[in-house]
């Protein structure tokens, strides 16, 4: 907040909201003016954690929540590199134009919008729809249907070139309509410089091109201002999203891992200035708040994220959404008015829909036709809506329940082979498995002699590079013998393995026969493992 008490970045003060993690969270005219738009207000329908709940029940938190919480962290990051610049005149010439209040009013404000809308994009059930959107969007780089290549074309523009990130792409589409009914809005056009603030969250989002710097001279700020708020938003390491969805998510689901001293993380934000401009950093005291970060991010990713339920919940999401493509015809709700589904998810039209409340492409939207799908007989849809809505004995079979299995089999298959254990090592190992998926689907299905397919999961918690450079820089931070266990650690990836089938009676047939199942792949496993070994031995 500015040192005007009326005043909250460059907006007069509108009231408070009473948020479950942050307590009051202040808003302003302009952003009360957001919030009420249908961009803003369809979060309250589309869940943090998609369909996560059906493994921890109190976990429907919304987007909306969250984007007000990522709003505040951006606040208090501001607030202190405000500081920071009033006391430091090679701090402020980098991020500010003249460090009068207006521009650090304009600092602080522009990171609040880029907090607020930085997930303003997600589409129905968050995350967990992204794989399959993706998919459907790939259609459209072969020459089947003109209006799913128009949907990968979009996507592609506004990703840049930069790999298709779903969900930035449409926050994008989103705020550059957010944009123009700021512009048609007589209300909006009483907030001065509101738009040009709108295209700069959106460029600090996922900064594209260099046609800012007027803009920001314009609220007198430097392109350094916009480089520092993506890290802000961004770092991979304790940035404002992160900082709260750890926070949110833990108290949501119930796991106790959460807990962060943001305000003595807060007080340890740095801005170092090298010849490559400003860049966010934290001070060497920081290091135990940065341990608690990283160790509330291990531990929410091993027990919430990449729950072996949660994931399969995840893979069934995909495999609806996919039939769902296809039998469209059948199950479009009318809010779609005859429009195929590649043009109801063009980002552009999208938003012109969201704009216009003809419809959002919400969880509630995506609910409905979930139970529209179960009436339809024989429709593989179907079969995957009732995994996700009654029977969960359709949901796809975890063949390992706990990831860390694999990587047990991994650490006695390397001492049986007398070999240095390193997290290198059991990286390339678990690779191997999910490398020979296909090899893993033919041997189960010849011995089983029934339908089925083999998919797998494979991520890291923590990317290892992170310690090499990353958005921000972390004074000192191979000091701490714990964080470069918890990063090692966290570097191996997390593989599960699933098997399904598309067909109801022979998925019923494997989910009776799981414990053989389980049994047939884990020697298969032990043995994909031990020809990797063999590899790296020679």
């Amino acid at each position: 907040m500015s040192e005007s008490s009326d005043k909250v970045g460059l907006y007069e003060s509108r009231g408070v909201i009473e948020d479950s993690v942050h307590g009051f969270i202040p808003i302003n005219t302009a952003e009360y003016w957001i919030l009420q738009t249908p961009f803003m207000r369809r979060l309250h329908n589309v869940k943090q954690l998609g369909m996560a709940y059906l493994v921890f029940p109190s976990a429907r938190h919304s987007r909306l929540e969250h984007s007000l919480g990522a709003m505040h962290v951006m606040q208090l990051m501001a607030q202190r590199i405000v500081t920071l610049a009033r006391h430091n005149s090679k701090v402020c010439e980098h991020i500010l134009v003249d460090c009068n209040q207006h521009s650090m009013d304009a600092f602080i404000q522009l990171a609040r919008l880029v907090g607020l809308l930085h997930d303003i994009g997600h589409l129905a059930y968050s995350h967990m729809t992204e794989n399959a959107l993706f998919s459907i969007a790939l259609q459209g780089a072969k020459p089947i249907d003109e209006n799913a290549k128009r949907l990968y074309d979009e996507l592609s523009s506004y990703s840049s070139g930069k790999g298709l990130k779903v969900h930035e792409a449409y926050t994008r589409a989103l705020i550059e309509r957010l944009i123009r009914k700021a512009s048609e809005d007589r209300e909006a056009m009483d907030f001065d410089e509101i738009q040009s603030l709108l295209r700069l969250a959106a460029e600090a989002l996922e900064p594209q091109s260099e046609q800012a710097e007027k803009v920001l001279e314009e609220l007198g700020l430097r392109n350094g201002a916009l480089s520092v708020i993506h890290e802000m938003i961004s770092n991979e390491i304790a940035d404002a999203d992160r900082l709260d969805y750890l926070q949110r998510d833990a108290q949501s689901t119930g796991i106790v891992y959460g807990n962060i001293d943001l305000e003595r993380l807060i007080r340890g934000i740095r801005v170092n200035v090298t010849d490559k401009g400003p860049h966010l950093a934290l001070d060497v005291k920081s290091l135990q708040t940065l341990e608690d970060i990283f160790d509330a991010r291990y531990k929410m990713y091993r027990s919430v994220y990449y729950h072996h339920k949660v994931i399969a919940i995840s893979k069934a999401v995909t495999r609806f959404l996919t039939y769902l493509a296809s039998e469209w015809d059948k199950l479009a709700l009318p809010l779609y008015r005859g429009h195929s589904i590649y043009e109801v998810l063009l980002p552009s039209k999208l938003a012109e829909a969201i704009d216009a409340n003809l419809y959002y492409f919400d969880d509630s939207e995506l609910d409905v036709m979930l139970k529209i799908s179960t009436t339809l007989t024989g429709s593989q849809s179907s079969r995957w809506a009732k995994a996700l809505l009654d029977e969960r004995d359709l949901l796809p079979i975890s063949l390992f329940k706990r990831s860390e299995e694999l990587a047990i089999m991994a650490r006695k298959i390397i001492e049986e082979k007398d070999m240095p254990y390193t997290g290198q090592t059991v990286t390339i190992i678990l690779n191997n498995i999910t490398a020979k998926a296909e090899v893993l689907e033919d041997t189960l299905r010849s011995a089983l002699t029934v339908d089925i397919t083999v998919d797998y999961f494979e991520d890291e918690v923590i990317d290892p590079s992170i310690m090499k450079g990353s958005g921000l820089e972390v004074l000192n931070w191979g000091e701490s013998p714990y964080l470069r266990a918890l990063i090692s650690e966290g570097s191996i990836p997390v593989v599960y393995l699933y098997a399904y089938s598309d067909n109801v009676e022979d998925h019923r047939n494997l989910r009776r026969m799981a414990n053989e199942l389980r049994e047939k792949t884990r020697k298969i496993v032990e043995d994909l493992m031990r020809e990797a070994a063999s590899r790296l031995r020679t």
